[in-house]
């Protein structure tokens, strides 16, 4: 047990141990007082790439009209995202909490560090430091595979635990420049609940912060949705 301890807080491996006991804290205040887990998320958009998730008020009734919705064909929609955005995507980082990412990832990298040092005795030199990067990068890989099922999960329901919301049909307020190449964020009401989520413009519009739009499509992969501008 000694031996453990010095090797987790030793040069190469104290940082990571640290986080580790951190993330652990933070779980444990979670359960004990029902920490919301989005409080620390992030928000893709790829006008502003990474964005704090911030719930704002808004002031719009739910809107559910009758109205024949446009085919869903989509392939003229190119989705233009920056690499650190894609990224991150391809890790599965916009698809589960971020501090539920980070407790994989650390943990995943503490784990190969301690095992490695401890079995070739790099926990005090440079050698040991090197090893970080591939450790990352495997980590990032182990990351991906233990949370693609449940990536899938929670996909299903949202933040509340509550059946997959169709917002189809929906008025919403947009939150930041849509157009039809370029990603911004809407706002949705839902029970009185705020609702941000990400759309394009469908068929190339161009919407303005601020204003009013429709929901009119969801892209293939139900990343994004597609607006229109509203006609009151």
């Amino acid at each position: 047990m000694k031996e453990l301890v010095e090797i987790a807080f030793s040069p190469v491996n104290a940082f990571f141990s640290i986080m580790c006991l951190a993330l652990l804290l933070y779980w444990i205040l979670t359960i004990l007082t029902g920490l919301d887990l989005d409080f620390f998320d992030v928000e893709f958009d790829a006008s502003t790439d990474i964005d704090l998730d911030v719930d704002m008020d808004a002031d719009i009734d739910n809107y559910n009209p009758d109205v024949d919705l446009p085919p869903k064909n989509i392939n003229s929609e190119v989705q233009t995202e920056s690499a650190g955005i894609q990224f991150l995507r391809y890790f599965n980082f916009d698809e589960l909490p971020l501090m539920f990412m980070l407790t994989i990832l650390f943990f995943s990298i503490w784990f190969i560090s301690i095992n490695i040092t401890y079995s070739f005795g790099w926990q005090s030199n440079w050698i040991g430091f090197l090893m970080l990067l591939p450790n990352l990068i495997v980590s990032l890989f182990i990351t991906k595979l233990l949370t693609k099922p449940i990536a899938k999960l929670y996909r299903m329901i949202d933040h509340k635990g509550e059946e997959e919301i169709d917002f189809l049909g929906r008025r919403c307020i947009v939150k930041s420049p849509v157009s039809g190449e370029k990603l911004g964020q809407i706002e949705v009401m839902v029970k009185g609940d705020p609702i941000r989520v990400q759309a394009k413009g469908f068929k190339g519009a161009s919407i303005s912060s601020g204003e009013e739009a429709l929901i009119v499509n969801e892209s293939k992969d139900k990343k994004y949705y597609l607006i229109e501008k509203f006609q009151s």
